[in-house]
């Protein structure tokens, strides 16, 4: 007899963080003449904000995902960094990729470094909402 699966409420919903993941990766590696004009934006670049944004989620969604897995302790007890790491690691492959493929698009320090403060924001305000709420 195979063991019972987790119950709901433990279950890692691990789909929710590899779905955005390859969102991002479809946006990101799109070729450029397929993709809508960017409209402009005085203070702050609409690229800016969307690559902060998207990384946001991503860090949010693999946050809670992986407080709720039971697999690997370790991963619950130090996950901010290790998703830290990971989130940054992801961003930098991006736009390493943008640099090296034939698809019209420009891989830039900038879009990485917003990719960064976007996931530390996530991770921040994940690990600040799970402590209050706690």
């Amino acid at each position: 007899m195979s063991p019972a699966p987790p119950t709901p409420r433990r279950r890692a919903y691990l789909a929710l963080p590899v779905a955005w993941a390859v969102f991002i990766l479809v946006l990101t590696l799109t070729p450029a003449n397929q993709m809508p004009p960017q409209p402009r934006w005085q203070l702050l670049s609409f690229d800016t904000a969307a690559h902060a944004g998207v990384f946001w989620m991503l860090a949010v969604l693999s946050y809670f995902s992986a407080r709720r897995q039971l697999t690997w302790p370790w991963l619950q007890r130090h996950c901010v960094w290790v998703l830290l790491v990971a989130g940054v690691a992801f961003g930098l492959l991006i736009e390493l990729l943008q640099t090296t493929m034939a698809v019209g698009r420009h891989g830039e320090w900038t879009d990485g470094l917003s990719d960064a403060i976007g996931m530390g924001l996530g991770l921040l305000m994940a690990w600040g909402v799970r402590h209050k709420f706690s």
